[in-house]
Parts: structure tokens; C-alpha cells; sequence
């Protein structure tokens, strides 16, 4: 309904401010900034919801730097899975203040995610500490389309492997000549 809507509006503003903000200064922003804006867009969208621990849900219980490491990678872990491929911002940069770039790229791509809403499956991998590959998106239909070259290729390669290699094509040409 409405609140949705203004939920979803109102989580766009802010990721377009956070983008904004790390491309503009070229510097990181806070870890406490980054919490509050996933925090934000969890509750916005229901993405990432279900992911975090009731001690992680406050960002001044987040003292030291390995949970701070921890919970950005929960997130960008999930985003990765979304995509479908690892980002390549890594959690220890981030707190360090390096890689602004590819802290700006999370938050777009958590923006991106975010608008299609809460995803179970991908909290429950990401609980169990799974890690997204290249494949983790559509792996089912990227196997049924491999499966589908496979077995296309099977007959081009029944072809060629008459008369030294070469396709009925090549050897009748060769015929002619």
C-alpha cells in the first residue's frame, strides 16, 4: 500500500544519498552510517530481514572491527547471491576507509536488491555460511542450458568424427573438386 511505497521511496533517497555521498568525497562512510541505511532498507523492503541477530540489529553494539567485518559481510554476501556473482568489496576494507568505489557499488547494488524485496532462501544460505559463486543465481537453468549445448553438441560431433574429423560438408566438397 501506501507505506510500501513510501518505504521503498524513502530507502531509494537514502542509498542515492550514501552513493552520493562515498562518490562525491571519495571517502568512506561510517560503519554506523552503513548499519543505519541497511538497517533502514530491511525495514523498508524486508530485504536482509531475518539475516541479523537481535545484537547486531544496534550499531552501538557493534564495537569491535571483526563483528563490524562480520555483519557487512552477512550483507554483502546476500546481495551476492541476489546478483548472482561475490562483489568484490571486501568488509575489512570498507571499515578501513578503502574502497570507497567498491563500497558505493554495495550500496547500489543493495538498493538494486532491496527492490525486489525479502528473499528467505538467500538469509538461509547466508545463515548456513554459504558463499556466492558465479553460478548461484539461476544455477538450475544455467544447468539445463548447459545440459541442452551438451547434448546439441553431440550430434555435430557424431559428424565430424567420420572420415578423419572432417563434416559430411567438408568431405563432400572435397569430392567435388
Amino acid at each position: 500500500g501506501i507505506n510500501a511505497e513510501y518505504g521503498k521511496q524513502w530507502y531509494q533517497r537514502r542509498v542515492r544519498e550514501a552513493v552520493v555521498s562515498t562518490q562525491s568525497t571519495g571517502t568512506k562512510p561510517p560503519f554506523r552510517y552503513l548499519h543505519d541505511i541497511i538497517s533502514e532498507v530491511t525495514k523498508a523492503t524486508g530485504f536482509l530481514d531475518g539475516l541479523f541477530d537481535e545484537s547486531e540489529k544496534l550499531s552501538a553494539a557493534i564495537k569491535d572491527k571483526d563483528a563490524k567485518i562480520a555483519y557487512l559481510q552477512k550483507a554483502i554476501d546476500a546481495v551476492g547471491f541476489v546478483i548472482g556473482s561475490p562483489l568484490s568489496a571486501r568488509p575489512s576494507k570498507i571499515i578501513a576507509g578503502q574502497e570507497a568505489e567498491k563500497t558505493n557499488d554495495f550500496l547500489q547494488y543493495l538498493g538494486r536488491c532491496a527492490a525486489k524485496g525479502a528473499d528467505a532462501e538467500v538469509v538461509k544460505k547466508v545463515k548456513k555460511g554459504e558463499k556466492p559463486s558465479k553460478k548461484s543465481e539461476s544455477s538450475k537453468d544455467k544447468s539445463k542450458e548447459k545440459k541442452g549445448k551438451e547434448e546439441a553438441g553431440k550430434g555435430k560431433s557424431k559428424e565430424r568424427d567420420s572420415s578423419k574429423g572432417r563434416s559430411k560438408r567438408e568431405q563432400s566438397s572435397s569430392k567435388e573438386r
